[in-house]
């Protein structure tokens, strides 16, 4: 297991909502099947899911998550929408454990309830509070409280609740260490630069049909690395991401010959905006993944409690935390999205 996750592992998640519920789909088995491993823990926890969770999918009142690392089951979350929002479920199995799953799924649950919530909490046993209160204190779940409900008769169900901007807080906070440790759904959470383009052309480099963008100034240093696409000018969003695959510096007339017919403007615009310089960069762009939804920087803005403001040309996003969390939280949310790509 430990050559498995020495390096960055495809994080998938499938979100279930009223339509696994009402087709029975096999997502939703593979869902009861984890939720009912924990049996020993909870009693009648069968009937929960059969009686509480399902009918809440089918009403939307519940959302439910299956993630799969390098596509095996690993996770199993169900969360309650509402004012006072439930984290009802989340079983990480205990091979996959402290490889930040947990903090993945607390974001991805937080994103879930962001528009209703104004509490969150959940329950557990007293022991796992005592394991693992570490975990939720850095997630603001400070002082756990008897519960109203107890579920066994050894020992004691515990109450944790905290303020959801407090929780918001700190999932933006922990962005960056599940940004270093996963893909999700294919989408990088770790780029390196975040880069502005043209609107028109960045539909296209996402498309992959502009593979060459030109630059005055760069450096080669960035090839080989992620970068995610800001499309400037009316559109103002995020629109996907890229890898920078080879940066090449040569005269413009050695760099139109070369790849004129990626550039994706014309000779005009091409002389317009390289004249008079000796030399430029090219930098050649590959597996473009355009995101399922742009995100506008007023909800990016919103969603990180952050005035941002768009580069001239990049950022490097290890000198722009801002921007780093931003980029990270619209990747995650590319996760968080319905089949019709809707947002949570």
């Amino acid at each position: 297991m430990e050559d498995l996750f020495s390096q960055k592992g495809n994080f998938r998640v499938v979100r279930l909502s009223e339509a696994d519920a009402c087709a029975g789909s096999d997502h939703l088995k593979k869902l009861r099947e984890l939720v009912l491993e924990n049996e020993p823990m909870y009693p009648n926890i069968e009937k929960w899911f059969d009686a509480k969770v399902v009918p809440g999918l089918k009403c939307s009142e519940r959302i439910g998550y299956v993630g799969y690392l390098d596509e095996k089951p690993a996770v199993s979350a169900v969360v309650k929408r509402g004012e006072d929002a439930k984290f009802c479920h989340l079983r990480i199995k205990k091979e996959l454990q402290d490889i930040h799953l947990g903090e993945a799924f607390f974001a991805l649950m937080g994103l879930e309830v962001r528009r209703f919530a104004k509490d969150v909490h959940f329950t557990l046993p007293e022991s796992v509070w005592e394991k693992e209160k570490e975990f939720f204190k850095s997630f603001g779940f400070s002082k756990p409280v008897k519960a109203g409900h107890q579920y066994r008769f050894f020992e004691d169900e515990l109450r944790c609740s905290s303020p959801f901007d407090r929780v918001w807080k700190a999932i933006l906070e922990k962005l960056p260490k599940v940004a270093r440790t996963f893909f999700m759904n294919g989408h990088s959470l770790d780029s390196k630069l975040l880069m502005s383009i043209r609107g028109e052309n960045a539909r296209k480099v996402v498309a992959g049909k502009k593979k060459v963008e030109i630059r005055r100034r760069f450096s080669k240093k960035w090839a080989g690395c992620k970068v995610s696409i800001y499309a400037s000018g009316r559109e103002r969003c995020l629109v996907g991401e890229a890898s920078i695959s080879r940066v090449v510096v040569d005269d413009p007339e050695s760099i139109w010959e070369r790849f004129h017919e990626e550039l994706g403007c014309t000779r005009v615009e091409f002389d317009k905006y390289t004249r008079p310089l000796r030399e430029i960069y090219a930098i050649v762009l590959e597996d473009a993944i355009p995101y399922r939804k742009r995100i506008s920087l007023g909800e990016v803005s919103n969603l990180t409690q952050k005035k941002l403001r768009p580069p001239q040309s990049y950022y490097d996003l290890s000198k722009n935390t801002n921007w780093a969390e931003a980029v990270s939280m619209s990747a995650l949310l590319q996760s968080a999205l319905t089949s019709q790509g809707s947002v949570l």
